[in-house]
């Protein structure tokens, strides 16, 4: 993907910077969950979101198909674990709480908005 303009590179950091705030809240609330989870301020939860992003996009870059999703999981996960002192399975849970709040509340949006922000493969 080459860009032609620098307007172009700015609309993308903008995407990113607004899809990183809202991964971070919905990290957040899912860590909230999670009674001995450390470093939950939303500095720390912003920062892991971070990382998450360039482990993801670093990944992707060199691998691809299911080889590159496990890998990339676990990462995320170690990440978790790591950046706010829980453990393994904790991290886990806390990573499918964050994806059902998410899919919950883009559910919900959709139905009072009259739009679609989410489409489920079921």
């Amino acid at each position: 993907m080459m860009f032609q303009t620098i307007e172009e590179i700015m609309w993308l950091l903008i995407l990113y910077l607004i899809f990183l705030v809202i991964m971070a809240i919905f990290l957040s609330i899912a860590l909230g969950f999670i009674s001995k989870s450390k470093h939950t301020n939303f500095g720390n939860v912003f920062l892991t979101a971070f990382l998450i992003t360039v482990v993801y996009a670093l990944i992707f870059w060199f691998l691809s198909g299911w080889l590159a999703w496990i890998i990339a999981l676990i990462l995320v996960w170690l990440i978790i674990s790591v950046s706010h002192n829980i453990g393994l399975l904790a991290a886990i849970v806390v990573t499918i709480l964050a994806f059902l709040i998410y899919v919950l509340v883009a559910i919900l949006l959709g139905m009072i908005l009259s739009i679609t922000l989410i489409v489920l493969p079921f």
